[in-house]
Order: C-alpha cells, then structure tokens, then sequence
C-alpha cells in the first residue's frame, strides 16, 4: 500500500493492487458517519466497435446499458438494491459513455457491502429469462429519453458538432437496437470489459484503509478470472468543420431552449496540460455567463431568459464550449449570446475572484465522501490518476494564460440549436 498526497489540501488517499489487476483507491474521512463504494469498469456506452486479437466485434449501441440492468439482477430476477437495503445501505448502478459504476451508501459495515458488491458483479449467471423481462423496462426508458427535451438537446447538439465521434448518439439506445440487442451481446461485453485488469475501486469516508485493503485483497484472492483479452477502439479521424449550424426540434418542454455551442480543437490553442485549459475555459464562461456576471443580470432583469448556463466539455481532441437559456424569446436571445461569445471579457479582479470561489469549493468538496468518490472515479478514467495538483494549477493559472487561450478559440464553428415546446395536438 502507499500513499497519493493530495497537494495543497491536505488530503491522501490510499492505493493497492490486487494480484488480479484490480486497483484499490481509499480516502478517509473521520468526521463523517457515512462511506461510499464505487466499482467502475473502462467500458461504457460508446464503446459499440471494438478489436480483440486482430478480430474485430460489434455491439448494438444500448449494450452497456442493458448490461447494467442485468447486472443489477439476481439469478432469480430480484432488484440487487434489496440486499443492499438488508444491509441498510443503498446503492445504484449507471452507464456513462466511457465507464459503468456500481456503487453503494452506508453507514454500517462497510466489508459486508464490498463482500456484496465484489461478489454480485464480478461474478455472473446470465439466465436468459431474466434478460427478455428487463427488455420492456429498458425499452420504456428509451421511450421516455426520447422525449426528453435535455437528452434530445445534447446528442442533437452533438450530432451537429461532430461527423464521427460516437457521442452522437444515445448511450441507451434507440427502441430498434434495443430490440436487437441479444444474450451474445451481454456476454461479450461482459467478456471484455468486466475484468479486474479493466476496472478499480474507490472507497471514500469513515474507513479504516488498512481493513478496507485487505479484504478486498483476501475477496480478489478467492477469484478466478481468465486471461483479460484487452480490447482495440477506433481511431475516429474528426475534421475541425461542423456538421450544421443551426437546428430545431421539438420537445416536451414547458418553453423553448437554446443553446449555442462552440466546438474548438485542442490543438489550436496554446500548448498546456489537458486541466489548466479546461479549468480557463471554465473560469471565463463563469466570469462572463455564471451567477454574478452583469451580462446574466442584464438577460434576467430584461427578462430576455429565465435561466442562463454555461459547461465546457472535453471530446476527445476538441473542446465544447457551450451557453444555454430558458427563454420565451429563443429568435431575440441566440444572436445576443452568440456576440457575447464571439466577444469574451477578461477581467482581471474578476477573474482572481473566481479562482479563489474554484480553490475553496476544491477545498470544501472534500467534507463529502460521495462527491470525493464521483471526482475520484473521474479523474481516473480521463486521466488514469487521482489528479494531485489541482490547486497548484488554479494557484498558477495568469491573465496572461487566460487571454492567450481566449484570443486562440476560433469561433467560426459554432452551432446554434433550439429546443421549441411541442404544437397542440402533437
């Protein structure tokens, strides 16, 4: 076991690996009552193309989220949750597009709810019933996605941005690929991406880390695996351009939506660490979109937009900017925030502001043991560590980094897209 120091928090965290390939990574947190585990696998919904041993597979998009579902299972289609609750804890499952996490919460007996987690979802029975009664639940929810005006927003906007990047298209699965999808499918995923070698496990909270590690090492030990098959994905080739630069749909939403989203290769800005380029980007939509912007005030005061908000987004090799509104106004609004985009403010004593609001909810984050869980587990599949630096690299961001990045976003490929209420009788 050793220890990742967290620098300039004065926090750490424990690591260990088990013979098997699976890395254990424990944070300690006394003065809390509660604890959370987090099982994660490399492997998520975008992951529908693949290469093993020079052959290449193929899965229905919505795989990995049926899987999920399954996995939540007992042999004799029971919910999974029920044992946890037995325990008096809870848990929950989800599918993202590049990682699938099985968690618990919990106040008591932490090793019996690892012994369950470990054993319920490293080790499974596919019973064939069980698979063709979870299909109408998850063809529903596929259903119900599809009108939903915000999912409908985000792989539409991405279908507008990107020509090949799966991101295009729903991690559920539309209701024919949710059809197609087989017990074949199910166990092939399994195969390849539920391996110790191709996941880990953070534990967060009131542990002991010492206890923690040498149970799940003694659990691993019990356990045979076969030989992990590493899977190969495609190397997707993304031209700069987008595919469209406006569109509009129609939703179940109460009143319109628009969003304007701006797609910027990393590579056109200045050459910086992955973190420091995302966290100035998020540091000038905030400065001039976020809560205490005049620009905000200015919209909601006119009572241009009801609601204004701001994400950046790594894809890849592009950045996402994007700005967002709730407005009665969809026509007058977009062009004001597409030149308030096109004309970014950098303040300097705002800007410091914001650096030290970043520091301290860095800082305060760590009072949760669920949140320290969810950033661990994604820090680790973007960047293959527990970032250690954070601070440092708030602390060390300049103007000068802030404007150089600013003045290199080209702003030439911007989408703008609508989210319209759906007509009477639709």
């Amino acid at each position: 076991m050793r220890e990742i120091v967290l620098k300039g928090v004065g926090e750490k965290v424990y690591y260990d690996q088990c013979d098997n390939g699976l890395k254990i990574y424990v944070w300690v947190n006394e003065k809390v009552n509660t604890f959370k585990g987090s099982l994660v696998f490399l492997g998520g919904a975008e992951n529908t193309e693949f290469t093993v041993n020079s052959k290449k597979y193929s899965v229905p998009s919505g795989t990995a989220h049926y899987l999920e579902h399954i996995m939540c299972k007992n042999d004799d289609g029971s919910s999974l949750l029920g044992n946890f609750n037995q325990l008096n804890s809870y848990s929950n499952a989800a599918t993202y597009a590049d990682k699938t996490a099985y968690e618990f919460v919990g106040t008591t007996n932490i090793l019996g709810n690892l012994e369950l987690l470990l054993d319920s979802i490293q080790t499974k029975n596919f019973v064939l019933d069980c698979i063709e009664t979870e299909r109408g639940p998850i063809l529903e929810e596929a259903r119900m996605q599809e009108d939903n005006g915000d999912r409908l927003a985000y792989y539409g906007i991405n279908s507008c941005l990107f020509f090949h990047y799966p991101n295009r298209v729903s991690g559920v699965g539309t209701t024919s690929d949710i059809e197609r999808i087989s017990l074949q499918d199910l166990k092939l995923f399994y195969e390849f991406f539920y391996h110790p070698l191709n996941s880990f496990l953070v534990v967060t909270g009131n542990v002991n880390p010492l206890e923690v590690i040498h149970f799940v090492k003694e659990n691993q030990k019990k356990k045979k695996f076969p030989v992990w098959k590493k899977p190969c994905f495609p190397k997707y080739v993304e031209p700069k351009k987008i595919v469209c630069e406006h569109k509009e749909i129609q939703a179940n939403v109460e009143l319109p939506k628009v969003y304007v989203s701006v797609k910027v290769p990393i590579s056109s800005l200045p050459k910086k660490n992955i973190v420091t380029l995302l966290s100035i980007l998020q540091l000038v939509l905030i400065s001039n979109f976020g809560s205490t912007s005049l620009f905000r005030e200015e919209m909601i005061e006119k009572k241009l937009v009801l609601t204004l908000n701001t994400s950046v987004e790594w894809e890849r090799k592009y950045f996402v900017l994007k700005v967002w509104a709730k407005t009665k106004y969809p026509l007058e609004v977009l062009p004001i925030l597409k030149e308030k985009l096109k004309n970014l403010d950098v303040y300097e004593n705002d800007i410091f502001r914001k650096i030290k609001s970043e520091i301290a909810n860095l800082v305060l984050g760590y009072e949760d043991p669920e949140y320290v869980n969810d950033i661990f587990a994604y820090m680790i599949v973007k960047y293959g560590k527990i970032l250690t630096n954070e601070k440092e690299i708030l602390e060390g961001i300049t103007i000068k980094d802030i404007l150089d990045v600013v003045q290199k976003i080209p702003m030439d490929k911007m989408n703008t897209f609508v989210v319209n209420p759906l007509k009477k009788g639709d």
